[in-house]
Formats: structure tokens, C-alpha cells, sequence
């Protein structure tokens, strides 16, 4: 993966393009190998956030993000009470809400650390809006293990 730089936005929106086709990869292999076919539907649906997240990037206008504003999103930290979870071909519905939802944790994460780093007001609003993307995923996987999991008696 390339350096990024915040001092040029197309470095910032070319290096965030880069990172979600990576994610999205890694959710195509995870579909690829999955033999569950739930399973491996929810990670297709995955690896489509994460071509949205690439084509919002390629379509980005820089001049709209000085009026963009963008919502807060709660964070149930669901993930928080998770260890990490590795993918394997017989990974568990469990697992897999839990390996997703920790690498939108870490992808947040990232994405917040590079916003506080810019100095830029253009580029530190890409990062923001990728982090509120992220936390967006990690929100509707947080809602769907606190639904589908954590209701189970």
C-alpha cells in the first residue's frame, strides 16, 4: 500500500481508494471461501459497502465537502467485549458478524487517527467522512450481532 500524504487530496482520495479495494478483496476472498451460503452472502453484502465506499471516492468533489456535514453516529461497542476472530472456511455466522465488525473497528479507527493528523480542512473532511462511513458498517454489524446473537437464549 502507498504512503498518503494530507498536503494533496488527490494522494488522500487515492490512498483511501486503495485501502477499501483492499477491504474489499478481503471480503471477496472471506465470500470465495466461506462454505455456509449465509455466510457467504453476508460477505458479499460486504464487499458491496466497500465498493460504495470506493465509487463515493472516485466521484468525490472536492469543492461539496466544504458544505458537507456529516451525522454522528452511536457506537453500541459491541465490538469493544470481542477478541479478534480469524477466518476460517467453516467460520460461524457469530464469527464472521464479529471478524467484520472488528475490521470496521480498526478501519474507523485509522481513518480518525489520518483526520487528526491533516491540517488541511479538505482533506481532514475526507478522512472524517470515511471514518463516519466506517463507523456506519461497524454500527449495522453491532446491530445485527445485538439482535441476531446477543438475543439468543
Amino acid at each position: 500500500m502507498s504512503t498518503v500524504s494530507c498536503s494533496s487530496m488527490d494522494d488522500v482520495v487515492n490512498f483511501a481508494i486503495e485501502k477499501e479495494e483492499k477491504a474489499m478483496e478481503f471480503y471477496q476472498s472471506c465470500a470465495e471461501r466461506a462454505r455456509n451460503p449465509g455466510i457467504k452472502k453476508f460477505f458479499q453484502e460486504m464487499v458491496e459497502e466497500e465498493r460504495r465506499h470506493r465509487d463515493l471516492l472516485k466521484n468525490l468533489d472536492p469543492v461539496s465537502l466544504g458544505s458537507l456535514t456529516l451525522d454522528r453516529i452511536e457506537d453500541l461497542r459491541i465490538s469493544d467485549y470481542l477478541v479478534d476472530v480469524t477466518f476460517t472456511d467453516e467460520i460461524t455466522y457469530q464469527e464472521a458478524l464479529t471478524l467484520a465488525m472488528k475490521k470496521e473497528e480498526k478501519a474507523h479507527a485509522f481513518y480518525s487517527a489520518w483526520q487528526g493528523k491533516c491540517m488541511h480542512e479538505k482533506t481532514a473532511k475526507v478522512f472524517e467522512m470515511l471514518a463516519q462511513e466506517e463507523m456506519k458498517h461497524k454500527r449495522r454489524i453491532e446491530t445485527m450481532y445485538d439482535e441476531e446473537i446477543l438475543t439468543w437464549d
